[in-house]
């Protein structure tokens, strides 16, 4: 199935235009709303499942209400992106905000005051979860639409260092401030949406050009949604990247799960654990800081083949250190998991950036869906089947089959994308506002 591509012809712009475009200015509140609800929903979905424990006493239902959290983030993306790509942006993030405005001012304060059932916890969490998932999916989509396509890398390169930036203080923040007053957390969410939503009424709008007009009806939300599917399917790149993310975060879901098990049998103090879990946020922000200056040099095959091998030291080390002594198994896992979230980083700005520059701006939204829902929701899975692989098998050899895995995949992607296939130069930009049709999968 063919059909012709048209492209937008565009007035031309004076020299000195894009000097005076305020688009750092915008970045930098899509950027700030970006911070506010990464940290609002960190301290949120960790609170919460503990003040349903505090009430009930119950581990299984602070768990149920942990997974009514998660699951908008993994079923949701490619709806969502259909959504964003029909619509302004911002429309979605402002929606987002008052829904998590809403959430937090209805469902939470009834269980903290006047002993509510622990069950509206669990819709305040799905709720929020949805929210969520439509504020960070638009606030995505905006990026290429206000920041100019050289200053992508840098602009994605400091979305992946707020990400673990956020990660690094937002659960320990939570624990603090629960451990305050109850009440303190929700408190929290409450302020970093308000400002979430004042910087996403403050941005252009919209922030979209108006859609082309195509001389007919608009496709049904059916084909739209499998625009996306069929768009990674025929970039070559992203459909070998997306299968190499989407298998890495199920492999490292079991290193995580190895690493905690390895504190608790070997007695390791506790402080080691929040060691540990900050040193993967230190990691990946050192990695966003540096990482647009490599992407600008290197093709983004070359990249992530370069991310692949280099995942080989910290897993080598972790494998290693099982055989060592214990101080040295000690200091390695806190190298391991930094290590692993320092060069994901350069994983993320890479895809990321590909992203930006190479598809459609009217396609963005479904393809960064397509690929959350395949990526996030591999993690799960490979807590499963970490948790089955180290009953049966101990950690020792279960950290050498990790390594070995991810050589494998190393070893596969760099014989086949950067060997003997290379992908060919595009042409063209991803500006244009009609995308070809992928034709059918």
């Amino acid at each position: 199935m063919t059909t012709e591509t048209r492209a937008v012809a565009s007035p031309p712009v004076p020299e000195n235009t894009a000097v005076r475009t305020p688009w750092r200015r915008h970045f930098a509140l899509l950027w700030s709303g970006g911070a506010l609800n990464g940290l609002g929903t960190m301290t949120f979905t960790l609170a919460v499942p503990l003040l349903a424990l505090a009430q009930t006493g119950s581990p299984v239902t602070a768990a149920w209400i942990a997974v009514a959290g998660m699951l908008p983030r993994i079923l949701l993306h490619a709806p969502v992106g259909v959504l964003v790509d029909r619509v302004d942006p911002r429309r979605v993030m402002i929606i987002g905000q008052a829904g998590r405005l809403a959430v937090t001012v209805l469902l939470v304060p009834p269980v903290l005051l006047w002993n509510a059932p622990v069950s509206l916890l669990i819709a305040a969490m799905a709720v929020h979860g949805i929210c969520s998932t439509l504020f960070a999916t638009a606030a995505t989509t905006a990026v290429p639409h206000l920041v100019p396509e050289e200053h992508l890398a840098e602009a994605v390169g400091r979305n992946e260092a707020r990400a673990h930036g956020t990660q690094m203080t937002g659960r320990p923040l939570g624990g603090l401030l629960f451990g305050l007053a109850a009440w303190a957390p929700t408190a929290f969410n409450l302020v970093m949406s308000s400002g979430a939503l004042l910087t996403a009424l403050f941005l252009p709008r919209p922030v979209r050009p108006a859609p082309v007009d195509r001389g007919g009806e608009r496709e049904p939300f059916i084909e739209e949604f499998r625009a996306g599917f069929r768009w990674l399917y025929r970039d070559r790149l992203l459909r070998s990247a997306l299968i190499v993310c989407t298998i890495t975060n199920a492999l490292f879901q079991t290193v995580w799960l190895l690493i905690m098990s390895t504190v608790t049998h070997e007695g390791f103090p506790p402080v080691l654990i929040g060691v540990v879990l900050a040193a993967t946020g230190v990691g990946g922000l050192l990695g966003s800081l540096l990482a647009p200056r490599l992407v600008g040099r290197f093709r983004p095959v070359h990249m992530i083949a370069l991310c692949l091998w280099s995942w080989m030291l910290p897993l080598g080390a972790l494998a290693v250190a099982h055989h060592l002594d214990p101080r040295w198994l000690m200091a390695t896992l806190p190298f391991t998991w930094g290590g692993i979230g320092f060069v994901g980083a350069h994983m993320n700005v890479t895809v990321g950036t590909y992203h930006a520059t190479h598809v459609p701006r009217n396609l963005l939204g479904r393809v960064l869906g397509v690929d959350q829902f395949f990526a996030q929701g591999a993690m799960p899975l490979g807590l499963v089947c970490g948790g089955h692989l180290l009953e049966a098998w101990g950690p020792g050899p279960t950290s050498a089959l990790l390594a070995a895995a991810n050589g494998v995949i190393a070893l596969v992607f760099t014989v086949l994308m950067v060997i003997l296939n290379p992908p060919r130069a595009r042409t063209g930009n991803a500006t244009v506002a009609v995308a070809p049709d992928p034709g059918p999968l």
